[in-house]
């Protein structure tokens, strides 16, 4: 972040959480499980006051709306967003810059 503000001072940077993924129970290369890894990276985005989208909880509660479970938005690996879970956070996306206008 640092070098993207420094580089562009006038950006507008938007940062997002992760999608919601199937195994949340791996660890990273931090030893941070996926929610672990979450909250850790909100609080640092918190405390240096950058823009946030928690797009996790957002795609979720499309989720619920569209009355679908995570497997049917999900690749094979359980991680990636499939062709459907990419629509839909743009969707998120769509409805978050609609709000900001």
């Amino acid at each position: 972040m640092a070098k993207l503000q420094k580089e562009l001072p006038n950006a507008k940077i938007l940062i997002l959480s992760p999608n919601p993924v199937a195994n949340g129970k791996t660890e990273n290369s931090l030893g941070l499980n996926y929610l672990e890894y979450i909250k850790a990276s909100e609080q640092v985005i918190k405390t240096n006051k950058w823009s946030y989208l928690n797009s996790k909880e957002e795609i979720e509660k499309k989720l619920k709306e569209k009355d679908m479970r995570l497997a049917d938005i999900l690749t094979n690996d359980n991680i990636h967003p499939n062709d459907q879970g990419q629509y839909i956070w743009f969707e998120v996306l769509q409805e978050y810059f609609k709000l900001k206008k």
